[in-house]
């Protein structure tokens, strides 16, 4: 993988220790355990049916990926800084929205709307601005999974952000 799209994550659910990400998972609730603390950016959150065996868990991931030289923006000419961030999920959901955020040198530098669709199992984002060499830059995603009927709770939240990156220059390496 290279360094350009290398993601920060951290996933509980899967025990892997990778930084960046967030697990949202709807189980039965039969078997739905409370959220347990974690260290870090991210936490597993749980959310289940009242029928255990008649529905299986459904578990979304939160990503923001690293910022980067938009090789997209090169070919235009418009030198571009951008962070893009998804989720996942193993199943449709009733609805996902996500948010991205991109700060340079640790101050708010483009925000995104809330994007949204609904019976889908995956939506992505991105905040892209003009790059600036040799600055800091770091992501930051909000997301929010609406479970279809019948899961409790019904709605998770989740937040993450990326590690910072210094880009040295602002064109094709």
């Amino acid at each position: 993988m290279s360094p350009r799209l290398a993601r920060r994550a951290v996933l509980f659910a899967s025990g892997l220790a990778t930084a960046g990400a967030m697990t949202l998972t709807g189980l039965p609730a039969a078997s739905a355990a409370a959220p347990s603390p974690s260290p870090g950016a991210a936490s597993q959150l749980s959310a289940g049916t009242a029928t255990a065996a008649a529905r299986p868990a459904i578990k979304c991931l939160l990503r923001v990926h690293l910022p980067h030289y938009s090789h997209h923006s090169d070919a235009q000419d418009k030198h571009r800084v951008n962070v893009t961030a998804d989720v996942k999920c193993n199943r449709k959901v009733a609805a996902l929205k996500i948010k991205v955020r991109l700060y340079k040198n640790g101050r708010v530098y483009k925000t995104t709307g809330w994007r949204s669709n609904v019976a889908k199992s995956k939506i992505a984002h991105n905040a892209a601005r003009r790059c600036v060499k040799n600055q800091k830059y770091q992501g930051e995603a909000w997301a929010v999974v609406k479970f279809p009927p019948g899961y409790r709770p019904p709605v998770l939240n989740g937040h993450v952000k990326s590690r910072v990156v210094v880009i040295r220059k602002c064109k094709r390496s």
